[in-house]
């Protein structure tokens, strides 16, 4: 039951009773379409599958294109939606929206059969950790992931075998052939995973989120209380999660602050694997400054389409100054943070193919 919940409700979730609670309380509008939809999806199975032979046909067609994938990726809480949000409203480029979380199993079928009565999502930032509203609104496609890289996304793949990798690349290529244009994607624990998927896709690019410490750390133990009611449940992967071990309970300020770190780690490795040019490392608070730097850069290194920015742009994006954690909590945070250094986890890189 957990698995099949999992391709309808958030990643991260621990309790689905007590998160449907905490949804409703919030009263946002994403968070109520997010349930909506969880139930509209579980409603929809029975067309899904009747679907599934079409969206197999379109695996078996060649693209004529190779139109390159961008893939958000960062820490949950690092602004990554912010980003797949404003790449998608202002550049030409294709990505999932939330109709196709309606059709995990036939995606770019219904696509096709429904994807012409969408409009273009309206010029609105907001979210609900990562859920937003309409079903044009963006979507992460994480039930797409779980099809290559496991259902359990609390325990990212070590390693990918030869046919989840040709698995990987024919979707993609079906992709650019329903599309006919770039895709963009937002995944937050592909920040871990980037390696396994540049090695099977081609002109896979990956812009990877970071966030100042403090405010991430702050952000992340809040997500704990309001997603999983806990602040010992972590939100997002830590180093044990990479580790696939179980490790001892720590204190949950400190545990906070030991996944900042493991972040800092895991993508000064991805980058040095994968290079500057295909794994971008961006600030979000740079990016909120000025977001036309990070569009117009999209356009230029990875589209080759620099008159292709749709405007206008905003000028900058205000950053939340609501209050997060307690003020013991905080303080906690900011005492720990210089003290905490990143855990020694090493991802289980292997060797390019020639």
């Amino acid at each position: 039951m957990r698995k099949k919940i999992h391709k309808y409700l958030p990643a991260h979730f621990h309790d689905p009773v007590g998160l449907a609670l905490r949804l409703l309380k919030s009263r946002d509008p994403a968070a109520c379409f997010a349930m909506a939809s969880a139930a509209a999806g579980i409603l929809c199975a029975p067309l899904d599958m009747l679907l599934t032979p079409f969206e197999q046909s379109c695996y078996r067609q060649q693209a004529t294109t190779q139109h390159p994938l961008l893939i958000v990726c960062g820490p949950p809480r690092s602004g990554t939606t912010l980003v797949y949000q404003t790449l998608v409203q202002h550049l030409p480029v294709a990505y999932f929206p939330n109709l196709t979380a309606l059709f995990p199993r036939s995606p770019l079928t219904a696509m096709r059969l429904f994807g012409r009565l969408l409009r273009r999502p309206t010029a609105e930032y907001r979210s609900f950790y990562g859920k937003t509203r309409s079903l044009s609104g963006t979507n992460d496609a994480l039930y797409l992931w779980d099809r290559w890289l496991g259902s359990d996304r609390t325990r990212p793949a070590r390693q990918l075998t030869q046919n989840q990798r040709d698995q990987m690349c024919q979707f993609f290529a079906a992709c650019r052939h329903v599309f006919d244009q770039p895709l963009v994607n937002k995944n937050n624990n592909l920040n871990v995973s980037a390696h396994l998927v540049a090695e099977a896709v081609e002109q896979v690019h990956f812009i990877c989120l970071t966030r100042d410490r403090r405010e991430l750390a702050q952000s992340l133990y809040r997500a704990r209380c309001e997603i999983h009611g806990s602040p010992s449940v972590p939100y997002g992967l830590t180093a044990a999660s990479v580790e696939q071990a179980h490790r001892a309970a720590i204190d949950p300020v400190q545990s906070v602050c030991d996944q900042v770190a493991f972040f800092d780690q895991v993508h000064q490795q991805q980058q040095q694997r994968l290079g500057e040019d295909r794994f971008w490392i961006v600030s979000y608070e740079d990016f909120c400054r000025r977001p036309e730097d990070l569009v117009q850069r999209v356009a230029r290194k990875i589209l080759h389409h620099p008159a292709g920015v749709r405007g206008p742009l905003p000028a900058a994006f205000q950053r939340s100054q609501k209050k997060k954690v307690s003020d013991d909590v905080a303080a906690r945070i900011d005492a720990l943070l210089d003290k905490t250094s990143a855990p020694a986890v090493r991802l289980n890189f292997v060797p390019e193919r020639s």
